[in-house]
């Protein structure tokens, strides 16, 4: 039995670890290239630092989606006790270190203070410790976060018995999806903190990455379904469902138009006439679409009992 909580947990757990994963990459670049601080990393590093709270919060929430999905807390537990590691037991460890050492490098962040600020000698040398700390934790979660983004995509293409989810490009596209609804949530967070320096600016400077991940996504989404078309039976016939069955709507509206159609569009427009209301509105609709592709891909399967060679649909 699969339940809509499945696709929430996946949805969550990839924009929350792909909005770390931009964040943190913004964030180790400005530590160790100094040169880059008056450039482009620096004037997005307003909206993308974000990402160091967003995205752990975000994960945590998929975690919950995770315990719904298992449908009782006992079941969730025994993922963190089996004595054969599965890559699902492998999954929700991670969650849990990536949210435990990503808490752990804001608090000692905060813990050490702006490096400016005067103390003496000694509250200094205790400070480096502080940021050696920050540091080390950062690099651990940032290193979960790209397992967490990674993953989704690998456990479901692992499974013969899913033919259709079965392939190299689920993965692909996968962490494609995770990165530009990753980003999406930055740039909806920038927009409630507009009063904050720069902030406009930052935002019409992460446009053009954000349309080059939506491309990206549309591209890997296209290869997926031509192939799996061309695989044949069953994947066709999954095909056939998204494209021109009972899962047209969700998959031609919510996850073409609504999810990659619309957002690339107000990238494009919005870089030559900035307007945060539309930026805004069109990186929630990244979020829709990435929540509907997942739910999309996950009704258009079968999963086959092997042991009565028969089929069965993979979301009841």
């Amino acid at each position: 039995m699969v339940s809509a909580y499945i696709a929430l947990y996946l949805f969550f757990a990839g924009a929350g670890a792909g909005a770390f994963l931009i964040g943190s990459a913004v964030d180790i670049v400005l530590r160790f290239r100094p040169t880059c601080a008056r450039g482009w990393f620096a004037r997005v590093s307003v909206v993308t630092d974000a990402g160091l709270v967003l995205g752990p919060l975000l994960v945590a929430v998929s975690a919950l989606f995770l315990v719904l999905d298992l449908g009782v807390p006992e079941r969730a537990f025994r993922l963190f006790l089996v004595s054969t590691p599965s890559l699902l037991s492998m999954g929700a460890w991670s969650i849990a270190a990536f949210c435990a050492s990503a808490g752990a490098a804001l608090v000692l962040g905060a813990l050490a203070g702006d490096d400016e600020d005067g103390l003496d000698h000694e509250r200094g040398s205790g400070r480096v410790v502080l940021r050696v700390g920050e540091l080390a934790c950062s690099l651990v979660a940032t290193g979960l976060a790209l397992f967490v983004v990674v993953y989704a995509g690998v456990f479901l293409s692992m499974y013969p018995s899913l033919p259709f989810l079965h392939t190299f490009w689920i993965p692909v596209l996968f962490v494609a999806s995770a990165l530009a609804c990753g980003l999406a949530a930055l740039m909806v967070a920038a927009f409630f903190r507009q009063e904050a320096p720069d902030m406009p600016a930052a935002v019409d400077s992460l446009l053009a990455l954000d349309a080059v991940l939506i491309a990206v996504e549309a591209v890997a989404l296209g290869v997926f379904l031509v192939s799996s078309y061309a695989s044949g039976a069953p994947s066709s016939a999954a095909v056939q469902l998204l494209a021109g069955g009972k899962l047209f709507c969700l998959f031609w509206v919510g996850v073409v138009f609504v999810g990659l159609v619309v957002p690339f569009s107000v990238d494009v427009v919005c870089r030559r006439l900035p307007a945060p209301v539309a930026v805004a509105l069109g990186a929630a609709c990244t979020l829709v679409g990435g929540l509907c592709l997942r739910m999309a891909l996950l009704m258009a399967t079968e999963r086959f009992n092997l042991a009565f060679m028969s089929a069965l649909g993979f979301w009841n």
